[in-house]
Parts: structure tokens; C-alpha cells; sequence
């Protein structure tokens, strides 16, 4: 694995432990632009700001997506 593919992982994980979850079905709430920040504001990267957030978001559009997917499936059983 790249540098880059481990420094964005890693950084999505720290970020990620910082979601809030609402809502009866405890639905996690996408990461902000706000946590990004403060989570560079600790960390060092090397990686342009304007990729860093696109990865990060992509990333947890992806996680949100199949969150709801395992959810309709467990509603469904």
C-alpha cells in the first residue's frame, strides 16, 4: 500500500471515531468539513487540502451507502 493510501485510511479512522449517530436507527451522520479540519489542525499531511477532503468524502459516502444497505437488509429479516 502507498503512503498516501495509508495516510488517508488512517486519517478516515481518527476522523470517523468523531461521528455522531442520530435518529432511532442510530444513522451516522457524514463527516464534516469541521472534523476534517481539526483533525489537520493535529496532524501533519502532505497531501493537497482540496484532495484530502474529496478522498475523505468519498470515502465516507461509501461507508454511509452500506450502512444503509445493511440496514434495510436487517429491517427486512
Amino acid at each position: 500500500m502507498s503512503w498516501v493510501a495509508s495516510e488517508i485510511i488512517e486519517a478516515y479512522y481518527v476522523i470517523g471515531r468523531g461521528r455522531q449517530f442520530v435518529g432511532a436507527s442510530c444513522s451516522p451522520m457524514p463527516i464534516s468539513v469541521g472534523m476534517i479540519t481539526e483533525y489537520l489542525s493535529v496532524h501533519q499531511s502532505s497531501i493537497d487540502r482540496r484532495e484530502f477532503d474529496a478522498v475523505i468524502f468519498a470515502i465516507d459516502d461509501e461507508f454511509r451507502a452500506k450502512w444503509v444497505e445493511k440496514s434495510k437488509s436487517k429491517d427486512k429479516d
